[in-house]
C-alpha cells in the first residue's frame, strides 16, 4: 500500500527512486520518500556523526530525487535517533514543514510524533513494524535493536499474528498486553520472508 523509496542516503540513486516511482505508480501504491543519514557503507543503519546543518544539506539532496512525494518516512539509525531524541526531531520536522512535506510515517508517542503535533500543518501515520520485536522500557514501547537476538521476526506465521493483534490495537511482549495505535505496518524489503509475509497479507 506504500512504497518507502530510497533517495541516495543509504541506498538507491536517480534511476532506482524513479524506476520504483513508476512502478508504484502503475500499480497505484503511495509512496513515501525514504531518507537517512548519508551512510551507504552502513545501509544508514548505524548512528553519524554529522552536524545538523550537513545533515540536512543531505536531506535536501536526497529530497531533490523525488521533490514532488509529500510523505516522509525516515529510515534506520535516523529513524531510531529522531523517535527519542527531541532536539533532533524538531529540527527535521522543521526541515519537513519548509520542504513542503504533509504527512510523516512515525511511531506513537515518538518525539517525532510530538514535534509533528506541534507543527500542525503535518500529518502523522502512526506506523509499527510487521517483521521486527519490541521491548517495553522505560514506560515505553520500542523495537528491539537489531543488535539483540530475535529482534527480527523471520516465521511467517508470527508476523502474521503480530499483524492481527496489531490490528486489534495490541501489541503482545512476554503474555502481556499493550495498546498501540497501528495505522500502517511496515515490512522491511530486505528481511527474510519479505515476499512470503507480504504475499499472505495480500492473499496473493
Amino acid at each position: 500500500d506504500i512504497a518507502n523509496i530510497a533517495c541516495g542516503g543509504h541506498a538507491g540513486d536517480q534511476y532506482s527512486a524513479d524506476y520504483y516511482k513508476a512502478l508504484a505508480k502503475k500499480h497505484a501504491v503511495k509512496i513515501s520518500v525514504h531518507l537517512s543519514y548519508p551512510d551507504k557503507i552502513n545501509f544508514g543503519r548505524e548512528l553519524m556523526a554529522i552536524d545538523d546543518k550537513a545533515l540536512l544539506n543531505s536531506l535536501d539532496q536526497q529530497y531533490k530525487l523525488l521533490s514532488d512525494v509529500k510523505t516522509l518516512k525516515l529510515h534506520g539509525a535516523l529513524y531510531n535517533e529522531a523517535n527519542r531524541n527531541k532536539e533532533l526531531a524538531q529540527l527535521l520536522i522543521s526541515w519537513a514543514e519548509s520542504a513542503g512535506i504533509k504527512e510523516v510515517l512515525s511511531p506513537q508517542n515518538s518525539e517525532i510524533a510530538k514535534a509533528c503535533y506541534q507543527a500542525e500543518r503535518i500529518n502523522i501515520i502512526h506506523e509499527v513494524f510487521l517483521d521486527r520485536n519490541y521491548n517495553y522500557r522505560d514506560n515505553s514501547l520500542c523495537l528491539k535493536s537489531r543488535n539483540e537476538a530475535g529482534a527480527m521476526i523471520e516465521h511467517t506465521s508470527e508476523a502474521i499474528k503480530q499483524y492481527q493483534n496489531f490490528c486489534n490495537g495490541l501489541l503482545i511482549i512476554d503474555s502481556k498486553e499493550y495498546k498501540i495505535r497501528a495505522d500502517t505496518g511496515c515490512v522491511h524489503s530486505d528481511s527474510v520472508n519479505a515476499l512470503e509475509l507480504l504475499r499472505a497479507l495480500k492473499g496473493v
